[in-house]
């Protein structure tokens, strides 16, 4: 990721697992970017998408009203393992404004990530 003005080195994020990468990279970009979110928290968060079948939900973190809500939707909703093993190092500012390192690593799985 890389700051649209400045051009700066904003963070990275990557995961195995094949066709669902994809699914857990962009869920962590849009919990970091968009949402505002700890990095830690945007990698942990429930992993959830669709590889052109059924909407996928991580079976166990996500609640059972979402999945109906989907399916009254219309969607095919299918509940299964999702251990992404996704990473993310993101710079972030502090409240005193100092610039850090923060990390994230998917607690599903071994490994740990460190900032500043």
């Amino acid at each position: 990721m890389f700051d649209r003005e400045s051009g700066k080195f904003l963070g990275t994020v990557g995961s195995p697992g094949g066709s669902q990468i994809i699914e857990y990279v962009s869920k962590t970009l849009v919990g970091m970017l968009d949402w505002n979110m700890d990095v830690q928290a945007a990698v942990g968060m429930a992993n959830f998408g669709s590889r052109n079948g059924p909407t996928e939900l991580e079976k166990g973190l996500v609640t059972p009203a979402l999945a109906e809500a989907l399916k009254q939707r219309g969607h095919q909703v299918a509940e299964i393992e999702m251990t992404s093993g996704t990473q993310a190092i993101m710079r972030r500012q502090r409240a005193d404004g100092q610039l850090v390192w923060a990390g994230g690593a998917d607690p599903r799985r071994e490994g740990v990530a460190l900032g500043d």
